[in-house]
């Protein structure tokens, strides 16, 4: 199969994660849940899963900032790079955690308008900023981040050397790249995902190695599969069967997520598939 051109590749995403991109879901979540949204915190969206669509949602950006505190926490005066920044989940939660800036960029506008949205509604804006960019082609200086975060994004990109390289070369020296991604090879129970939507994911040597070409010292890895097997628990049980009341505008959405979530506990929880942090440093 030839792989896909930039554009039909970027179809695919919004086709992928329209429907995870809603606004007006956000805001009726959160008032059902009693929160004023016209005084609302970053913490009241990414703790509540709403706005991290991370593999392991917000208890796995716990995990991954444990893993980088010992490596070296962003600090207030640094500049952070969101790569994939979705919803601004991520970098809403880096700057409440660390009190740094954070710059996040998508691919898909749709992304980049609704992450800008709720960082104005949670009075976050002075500290982070969005745009849509390729990490392929990154619109930065050389060497303008103290690190970059990138979560479950590279596995939808095909030029991993592009990406690598791109993600070096706006790292200062001695600048961490912190990334979750799942292995590969994919067993065929994700074919009910991997058909909606680009995924490239190498095996963890595999991986290693074209971080490591591109400039970057793997510095640690660390699995993550039973957090996310166990994420994963956790929806199947929130969301249940397809009840045959269901409103139809919901039917969708709630389908999707079944079939999802049973193809990634198939593959983590039966199949040997595994997801992990990896955390790698510039050399030069």
């Amino acid at each position: 199969m030839p792989a896909a051109t930039p554009t039909a590749a970027t179809e695919q995403l919004t086709m992928f994660y329209r429907d995870m991109t809603s606004l007006d879901r956000v805001v009726a979540s959160l008032q059902r849940n009693g929160v004023d949204v016209s005084h609302l915190q970053a913490r009241d969206l990414y703790e509540r899963d709403l706005d991290c669509q991370n593999l392991g949602a917000f208890r796995m950006l716990e995990v991954i900032a444990a893993a980088v505190v010992e490596r070296g926490a962003p600090e207030p005066l640094d500049h952070v790079l969101d790569v994939g920044c979705g919803m601004g989940g991520p970098s809403r939660f880096l700057v409440d955690r660390f009190g740094c800036a954070v710059t996040g960029i998508d691919l898909l506008d749709l992304r980049v308008q609704t992450a800008q949205e709720l960082t104005r509604r949670a009075g976050l804006s002075t500290r982070i900023s969005y745009r849509v960019a390729d990490v392929t082609d990154l619109p930065f200086e050389d060497a303008c981040f103290a690190q970059a975060w990138m979560l479950d994004v590279g596995i939808h990109v095909r030029d991993k050397a592009g990406m690598f390289g791109e993600i070096a070369r706006v790292l200062r020296p001695g600048g961490l790249m912190v990334m979750h991604d799942q292995m590969g090879p994919l067993a065929k129970a994700m074919a009910p995902v991997t058909r909606l939507a680009p995924f490239v994911a190498p095996s963890l040597p595999q991986l290693i190695r074209h971080v490591e070409r591109a400039g970057l010292r793997v510095l640690s890895w660390q699995d993550t599969t039973q957090h996310v097997v166990t994420y994963f628990d956790q929806v199947k049980a929130r969301y249940g069967p397809l009840e045959p009341g269901l409103d139809e505008d919901a039917r969708p959405w709630r389908k999707w997520i079944r079939i999802t979530t049973d193809a990634y506990l198939a593959t983590l929880d039966e199949l040997g598939g595994r997801t992990g942090v990896v955390i790698a440093q510039r050399t030069s």
